[in-house]
């Protein structure tokens, strides 16, 4: 979680991936509209690929969308050095692939 005076303004929620060996998932980040622009999800980024060095994590992955509403959200991976590791074509629904990011750590 990140706070900012008492107040949660963000979270990062990853796990292991099933049947993989040191691999996880960063199923889900999110951050208040307010704060968004000021590094608070690079900063819980970062602090989950420290967390999972520590662990002796080597890969990372991440799913979303093709859509245009998802451009600032695979620009701020990509920003975090996350590349596109696959696609799925019309995955979510017709004209919406689901695009798979990875990064080595």
């Amino acid at each position: 979680m990140a706070d900012r005076d008492g107040t949660l303004v963000g979270y990062i929620c990853y796990g292991p991936t099933p049947m993989t060996e040191d691999t996880f998932d960063l199923y889900w980040i999110a951050s208040a509209p307010e704060v968004r622009g000021q590094g608070v999800g690079a900063a819980l980024v970062s602090a989950m690929e420290g967390d999972l060095r520590r662990r002796n994590g080597r890969l990372i992955r991440v799913e979303t969308s093709a859509t245009e509403a998802y451009g600032p959200t695979r620009g701020f991976y990509a920003s975090m050095k996350y590349g596109e590791e696959a696609r799925i074509r019309d995955f979510y629904k017709v004209g919406d692939d689901l695009i798979i990011l990875t990064k080595r750590l």
